[in-house]
């Protein structure tokens, strides 16, 4: 019970920010394994193998189970994420954007989080659509645009992001 409070306020904090490792925080904390450092130990282990063996998917499980561990590992989390984009993993856009939107191990750079959430996007990454959304809606580096932010929030909600359905509502 100790930790399923904690967890479950992160859970809604990560959710309510759009944060991008929201979904492998769920994960994490809905699965059956014991939350141990041991058992995450042994998971990150399982995920850095996969990457070697070029998995975007456990290279972007990777960056975020480091994300995830706090800013003193922001700069291997950014490692896994440019691996995971390098395999194509479309959710590894929009953390790799998250991570130089807000200058995790990286100088703060808007132009190429906005490029990076557009390749995501491309590739159907609805949180790269919420990101654009949200760089438009309140203009992170580029001039303010509702209708292109709600452009961008109907593209994610129809792909299933609840919380670009509520940006959607908002931007009009």
């Amino acid at each position: 019970m100790k930790v399923l409070i904690p967890a479950t306020l992160a859970a809604l904090a990560l959710s309510l920010s759009g944060c991008s490792t929201y979904h492998r925080f769920v994960d994490y904390f809905s699965s059956s394994s014991p939350a141990t450092p041991y058992a995450q130990q042994a998971e990150l282990d399982q995920h850095l193998k996969g990457c070697e063996n070029q998995q975007g998917e456990d290279c972007l499980a990777a960056g975020t189970m480091f994300e995830m561990r706090g800013s003193h590992y922001y700069s291997q989390a950014l490692r896994y994420y440019q691996l995971a984009t390098g395999l194509k993993q479309p959710a590894a856009y929009s953390a790799l954007g998250h991570m130089f939107e807000n200058g995790y191990a990286v100088p703060q750079d808007l132009t190429r989080a906005r490029e990076l959430y557009q390749q995501g996007a491309e590739l159907g990454d609805a949180t790269s659509y919420l990101y654009l959304s949200n760089i438009y809606h309140y203009g992170r580096g580029v001039d303010k645009n509702l209708p292109k932010a709600r452009q961008y929030a109907t593209l994610a909600c129809k792909k299933g992001n609840v919380m670009a359905c509520s940006t959607r509502r908002q931007s009009k």
